[in-house]
């Protein structure tokens, strides 16, 4: 229970001195006194703070428990995984938007695929139920309609394929769903083929309550940046990549500095790493900059094994890449794989900033090891 003591401190001054306190201590406070615990549950604070804080990514790691990691401060915590994920075999794909994460998971039991909310930070989840099934092969986004930003939508993009849902019975055309959480109920909105497509290893982007993706039409090779607006329902094509793809190549989507995106592009046979940035998403036209362009010895290839996980980063506020690692090991009797966060300097000097253990790839329920972008945050899981 909360005390019915109030502060010495005025309210305001306590809000700016909260502003800046990392949000890990922030929970601490809501016992001290009913003033505190009030501003701590207040949305207008809860959305100012993390605006202030957008630039503080974390990793989030599931195996046997699960893991933050701040390279940044060359930190780590763990946690004992949700009971709620106790029967699930792989968290395959996350989204992340306002420190809520949108899990696709996989049922031990049945094999089937489910759908949460989770905030790691509050370990608070929702079951998202389906309009009819969920699949391995859809593509989700997580977002707000910009006119309240608490009211949150999910996309769901199925392209009309099964793969091991042996239970489901039937054929079914591609469709495009929304879930409202308001409403707390999915809708088509639109049931018509898509002529392009999500590049698979592309881990989708929500920045400012819209989703992005890396995505090719289905006719021809051009790449482009796909957008889904969730205030007026409708994709819409940003902008065309600023250079062409390798096969060896490796591509990764992120945001920059929370309103724009950025693109890190390996070449498979250089090594070098370029990094481009847009200008500001909202404005009308949006457009490429060449931010990093690294090229060193040392350089690690990201992405080496269709069994590894497509690499995620962020650019710190040094100019730093911070990247998800992960490698086999040398030993051939051996299929465990390391994983770690490294820290590339805009000078190429490539640092190990947090050993994040190792996978045994050779397990058939091993936990998917990708480590993901993550912003840890006080709003609440959506009723």
């Amino acid at each position: 229970m909360a005390s019915s003591e109030r502060s010495l401190l005025p309210i305001d001054i306590i809000e700016e001195i909260f502003y800046r306190i990392p949000v890990e201590y922030l929970t601490q406070f809501k016992l001290t006194c009913k003033q505190w615990f009030s501003l701590l549950k207040d949305k207008r604070f809860i959305y100012k703070y993390l605006d202030l804080v957008q630039d503080q990514e974390r990793f989030i790691r599931i195996d046997h428990v699960v893991q933050i990691i701040d390279p940044v401060k060359e930190a780590r915590s763990s946690s004992p995984i949700p009971h709620e994920f106790e029967n699930v075999a792989q968290i395959s794909t996350m989204v992340h938007c306002d420190g809520l994460l949108l899990c696709r998971c996989k049922n031990e039991r049945s094999r089937s695929c489910k759908l949460a909310v989770w905030n790691p930070f509050l370990n608070r989840i929702k079951w998202i139920e389906p309009m009819d099934f969920y699949s391995s092969n859809d593509f989700y986004g997580f977002g707000y309609d910009n006119v309240c930003r608490d009211e949150y939508k999910i996309l769901r993009i199925f392209d009309g394929e099964l793969e091991d849902e042996s239970e489901i019975a039937g054929s079914y055309e591609p469709k495009i769903q929304i879930y409202d959480f308001k409403s707390d109920s999915w809708r088509i909105v639109d049931d018509t083929s898509l002529d392009w497509s999500i590049d698979p290893p592309c881990k989708g982007v929500s920045v400012k309550g819209n989703m992005y993706w890396i995505a090719h039409w289905n006719n021809r090779p051009d790449i482009f940046i796909q957008s889904f607006d969730f205030s007026t329902e409708t994709f819409k094509i940003v902008c065309d990549l600023p250079f062409k793809c390798g096969v060896l190549d490796t591509t990764a989507l992120s945001s920059f500095r929370g309103d724009r995106l950025s693109l890190l592009h390996q070449s498979g046979e250089t090594m070098k790493i370029e990094v481009w940035i847009t200008n500001k998403l909202n404005d009308e036209v949006v457009s490429w900059t060449k931010y990093l362009d690294v090229t060193s010895l040392d350089l690690p290839m990201l992405h080496t094994d269709q069994d590894l996980a497509h690499p995620s980063y962020f650019i710190d506020k040094n100019d730093s890449i911070m990247v998800w690692c992960e490698k086999e090991t040398e030993d051939e009797t051996d299929d465990d794989v390391c994983v770690s966060v490294c820290k590339i300097s805009k000078d190429g000097i490539v640092k190990t900033q947090v050993d994040a253990g190792r996978c045994d790839l050779r397990s058939d329920n091993r936990p998917y090891v990708c480590g993901y972008v993550y912003v840890p945050s006080l709003v609440p899981v959506p009723e």
